[in-house]
């Protein structure tokens, strides 16, 4: 047991909790050993994002080009919003934009979410939001075509709780999506954490609130005053 600011805490969820909040915190962010190799052209990203989202000179900002923008360059970033909000369109628009920023690299790009139910609609809609978008057969053949739970995508063994993959054997990939991110348990996003390559671009979804991490802990908006600097 850990006691700490009038908190009683498990010992490993104590740990869990201190590695997730470690990832999102601005030391984790700036250090330079983690940023991706990927160079942005910043110029061509605004002129993908304009052509994917639209260009208006009008003063009120598009929050979801902003929002992808964002995404587009930076090694970590939360996009959250209630039912409705245009997440996965937004989402949708970003991974073309990562697609068409880099076509000779061909990017690993993974989705996931904590349930089957959740990767599954996931799937549906991310699929749905990318016939949208006019893409070439090339780029469109770059979108992940099913999302997977995270138990899937780390490699969780029957009967173990060890992981396939992990800090010694991370996972292939350079861009990763997780829907849902509120629902994942704090152990659960400690191991995500952990097996992440350090050049991969990591993209969570989830509804702006107090809810927290399943399993206790701390929740996706704690960490939204992170992100708004520059995460």
């Amino acid at each position: 047991m850990v006691l700490q600011e009038n908190r009683l805490y498990l010992q490993r969820m104590w740990q869990s909790e201190g590695e997730v909040a470690d990832f999102f915190s601005a030391e984790k962010r700036l250090d330079t050993s983690l940023i991706s190799p990927l160079t942005v052209d910043e110029a061509r990203l605004k002129t993908i994002l304009d052509d994917l989202f639209g260009h208006t000179d009008s003063a009120e900002i598009d929050w979801q080009k902003v929002a992808a923008a964002v995404a587009a360059t930076r090694r970590i970033s939360i996009i959250s919003g209630g039912p409705g909000t245009g997440k996965t369109t937004t989402v949708a628009k970003l991974l073309a934009a990562l697609v068409q920023l880099y076509p000779q690299q061909k990017l690993r790009i993974q989705l996931a979410a904590p349930t089957g139910k959740a990767a599954a609609r996931l799937t549906d809609s991310l699929g749905q939001a990318s016939l949208r978008l006019p893409l070439t057969e090339a780029e469109r053949a770059a979108f992940p075509a099913e999302a997977s739970t995270l138990h899937r995508l780390l490699g969780a063994q029957p009967g173990s709780q060890r992981m396939r993959y992990h800090r010694g054997n991370p996972l292939h990939l350079d861009v990763l999506v997780v829907d849902e991110a509120s629902m994942v348990d704090l152990p659960m996003m400690a191991r995500l954490i952990e097996a992440l390559p350090a050049q991969a671009r990591v993209i969570f979804l989830g509804d702006r609130g107090p809810v927290g991490f399943g399993g206790g802990g701390g929740s996706v908006g704690r960490y939204l005053p992170v992100c708004r600097a520059g995460v």
